[in-house]
């Protein structure tokens, strides 16, 4: 029996390893004097022996002119450079127009130059449109098996990759975004480091690195990320700042969102 115990003991440990995995969470959130609103960004970084994950949970509670953003968004990525999502969770609403959208969507398989095939399952929008280089496979009301390029990420993922870029001028960051509502993915997506900055913060001049985000047919995003990689600032349509805060802070401004979600 004596024997048997250090192999018993040397089993055990070995599956408590297999099994154990280390997680990092870290939570920001981002308020708007120009908006009644806020917008939350958590990210999970998990690892094990055999594989790295990122989890992206997205909420947002704003309103852009007269359009409502109230979702909640969630990735799951492979690896830690999260470019290359596996699931996509979406509930709420982008568009005022439209009804209330919930699905979600599992990678199914990957083609050898890297595109990916998906199935959704869920109420998106039912006149889904795709790049004309990637037309859906099936269509039908509440589910779709959809092809997309490699590198199609949902735009907000940006707040949780773009702290983590080189501080170069000399590489750009290429992607694909997708345009979580419609499952329409938006090719040539770029995103550049510009240097350092003086940026007005809560009324203090700091020194932060600045990207700018840019697509077809849409005003550049800016966004401003300090020396401990964290977000610090973003400028979208050149008009809604949102800068770092508190939790506190943000969920101050739900009262406000959840009225004009009443309007």
């Amino acid at each position: 029996m004596k024997k048997e115990l250090p192999l018993f003991l040397l089993a055990f440990c070995i599956i408590i390893s297999a099994f154990s995995q280390e997680k990092v969470e870290k939570d920001y959130w981002y308020t708007s004097p120009d908006n009644n609103g806020y917008i939350s960004i958590q990210k999970i970084d998990s690892k094990n022996e055999n594989s790295v994950s990122t989890t992206i949970n997205t909420t947002v509670r704003a309103k852009f002119d007269n359009e409502i953003l109230n979702f909640n968004l969630s990735t799951i990525n492979d690896g830690d450079k999260m470019v290359s999502p596996t699931n996509i969770m979406f509930d709420g609403i982008m568009d005022s127009n439209m009804k209330h959208v919930s699905f979600k969507g599992n990678r199914i398989k990957m083609d050898r130059k890297n595109a990916s095939y998906w199935y959704f399952d869920g109420d998106f929008k039912n006149e889904m449109e795709t790049d004309p280089d990637f037309k859906s496979i099936t269509r039908a009301k509440h589910n779709a098996t959809l092809k997309f390029p490699d590198r199609t990420i949902p735009t907000f993922n940006l707040w949780a990759i773009i702290p983590n870029l080189p501080f170069e001028r000399s590489g750009t960051f290429i992607f694909n975004a997708l345009d979580e509502t419609k499952l329409y993915v938006k090719k040539g997506q770029t995103v550049n480091y510009l240097g350092q900055y003086k940026t007005n913060i809560k009324g203090e001049q700091i020194v932060l690195h600045k990207f700018v985000h840019q697509g077809k047919g849409m005003l550049p995003a800016y966004f401003w990320v300090n020396d401990n990689r964290e977000l610090v600032q973003v400028l979208l349509d050149n008009q809604y700042t949102f800068t770092l805060s508190t939790k506190e802070d943000a969920l101050q401004t739900k009262t406000m969102v959840a009225a004009v979600n009443n309007e």
